[in-house]
């Protein structure tokens, strides 16, 4: 089951209504023109709906389609470091429909034939989903520990989906179907304008604080049955998360340099010369070296083996690990949503 660390960061869904009659929202209508310049199709767009915080989402409704993009659960909210799941997300979407006089988002909806009594009704299909990112945020230790993780996450390939990468702070994997990223959550939160003093950035920096994200795209959700609402659930967003972040959930640094910052002083200089591909034993005498390599070994570095040997790098014996931990709600932070 779910622990609950899981949550929506992006939906995009809509619903129609055949019985029509509902208010128009619209930011603009596009219209479409066949080469005898006579109108053959129009689309309203969406328009935005502002929260405070500096947040919005995008709603639309043309008298029978209602639309609805963004991130519902961050409205109002100063941040989005945690969210909520399937059901909060919904209610969420439905609080601004409701507000705007729209009917809210079903997992089924009624169709009543035309001329038909007022309690005669079939089924209709409820709200459709057509984008869906789930996230989850993980604590790695440490910033170095967040970097070294995305360092290592950008050697690796995924068949199939094309790499992108940016520095080691965020990288990302992506084809028509699913896009994956991962980065370091509150050098994005800077980014975007919060204060680096700010608690919450002090907090996810200490934890080394990465973020998964999958965005389920529209062909995908369609493939596996979980572009209509009725059809989907927390638990099987948790399944294909899972799935699909199978290979990233243990980093191997042993070689990466940044544990250097982990280990005490006086060994540093030795630690650096060793990664750094010398033969240390021609560094220090024989019973210093001993010092150090005894030291050096709690840290995963085995300097009495040399570190290259014929061009091949030679890994160390003691492999050292970032383990990813899926990171709780901490007691003092709230999903409420709050006034400007």
């Amino acid at each position: 089951m779910s622990d609950g660390s899981l949550f929506i960061d992006w939906i995009t869904a809509s619903q129609h209504h055949p019985n029509g009659g509902l208010p128009v929202i619209t930011g603009g209508v596009t219209v479409h023109y066949s080469a005898q310049g006579i109108p053959v199709f129009e689309r309203n767009q969406s328009t935005r709906f502002t929260g405070s915080h500096d947040t919005s989402v995008r709603i639309g409704c043309d008298g029978f389609r209602v639309s609805l993009a963004g991130n519902p659960g961050r409205l109002s909210r100063p941040d989005n470091v945690f969210n909520h799941g399937l059901e909060g997300t919904i209610a969420s979407c439905n609080r601004v429909l409701v507000e705007l006089g729209l009917p809210p988002f079903t997992p089924c909806g009624t169709l009543r034939p035309a001329g038909a009594a007022r309690d005669v009704s079939s089924p209709a299909r409820g709200a459709v989903i057509s984008r869906l990112d789930v996230t989850r945020n993980y604590s790695t230790g440490s910033e170095s520990s967040a970097r070294a993780f995305i360092r290592w996450l950008a050697g690796r390939s995924i068949s199939r989906m094309k790499r992108g990468q940016a520095g080691d702070e965020s990288v990302w994997w992506a084809n028509t179907r699913h896009m994956l990223k991962a980065y370091i959550k509150h050098l994005e939160m800077v980014k975007h304008g919060t204060s680096d003093k700010d608690r919450i950035v002090q907090w996810l920096k200490e934890k080394g604080v990465v973020r998964v994200e999958l965005e389920l795209k529209k062909r995908l959700l369609s493939e596996l049955g979980l572009n209509d609402l009725a059809n989907l659930s927390d638990q099987k967003l948790v399944d294909i998360y899972e799935q699909q972040i199978e290979p990233f959930k243990r980093a191997d640094r042993s070689c990466d340099e940044d544990i250097i910052e982990h280990i005490p002083q006086r060994s540093k200089a030795i630690a650096a010369a060793w990664l750094a591909g010398t033969d240390v034993r021609d560094l220090v005498g024989k019973s210093q070296l001993y010092v150090h390599a005894n030291r050096l070994r709690e840290y995963g570095l085995d300097i009495l083996t040399p570190r290259f040997s014929g061009g091949v790098e030679r890994f160390p014996v003691k492999v050292r690990f970032i383990e990813l931990q899926p990171l709780a709600v901490p007691d003092w932070y709230s999903l409420e949503v709050k006034a400007a």
